[in-house]
C-alpha cells in the first residue's frame, strides 16, 4: 500500500469510527445499514480529490502560474495542492493529467526553501517522476504528493514555465 494510499485509508477509518450512528449499527450487527453508510461516504468524494475527508480547518496558499500571475486562495488542511488546484477550478495548463498517479509529471511545483524543509521526505516513485520535469530545482516536488500542513499558511508555490507529460517520454 502506498504512502497515499495509507493515509487516505486512514482517514476513512478514523472518521468512520468516529461517527456514534456508524457504532451502533456494527453493534447491532446490521451490515446493510453499515454498508451503506460506508457507501454513502464514498460516494461524497469528488472524482479528483485525493483527499476523502474534507477539513474544516483551512490555510491560505498563493499559486503562481506558468505566465507570473498569482493566485490566493484558500485550502484544507491535508489536501494536496493538486487537489486546491482542481477545487478552486483554477486552469493550469495541463496540470495533473494524470490525477494524482504519479505518472506524468505535469503537477511539478517548487517551493520556497522554508516551506521545502517543511514537507515529508518523497517516495522513490515521485523522484522518478521528477527526473523527467522541466525546470527541476533544489525545491521541486510533484503537487500531487504534498500533503498540506498548518505550517504551510501562507506559502507561495510557483509553477514551473515549461511542463513535460512524462507519458509522453
Amino acid at each position: 500500500m502506498s504512502h497515499r494510499s495509507f493515509r487516505v485509508f486512514r482517514k476513512i477509518f478514523s472518521e468512520f469510527s468516529k461517527s456514534p450512528l456508524r457504532s451502533v449499527a456494527i453493534k447491532q450487527h446490521n451490515t446493510h445499514r453499515h454498508t451503506s453508510d460506508l457507501m454513502l461516504s464514498l460516494q461524497q468524494v469528488q472524482t479528483f480529490h485525493t483527499s476523502p475527508v474534507v477539513s474544516k480547518d483551512k490555510i491560505t496558499i498563493h499559486l503562481i502560474d506558468r505566465k507570473g500571475k498569482k493566485h490566493t486562495t484558500s485550502a484544507n488542511i491535508d489536501d494536496t495542492i493538486l487537489d486546491v488546484v482542481l477545487d478552486n477550478e483554477l486552469n493550469f495548463e495541463s496540470f495533473g493529467v494524470c490525477e494524482g498517479t504519479v505518472s506524468c509529471s505535469t503537477c511539478h511545483v517548487i517551493f520556497q526553501d522554508n516551506v521545502y524543509s517543511l514537507l515529508e521526505e518523497p517516495l522513490m516513485d515521485e523522484m522518478d517522476m521528477l527526473d523527467l520535469a522541466c525546470g527541476l530545482t533544489e525545491t521541486s516536488r510533484l503537487g500531487c504528493q504534498v500533503y498540506l500542513t498548518k505550517e504551510m499558511d501562507n506559502c507561495t508555490v510557483t509553477l514551473p514555465r515549461e511542463i513535460t507529460d512524462a507519458r509522453d517520454v
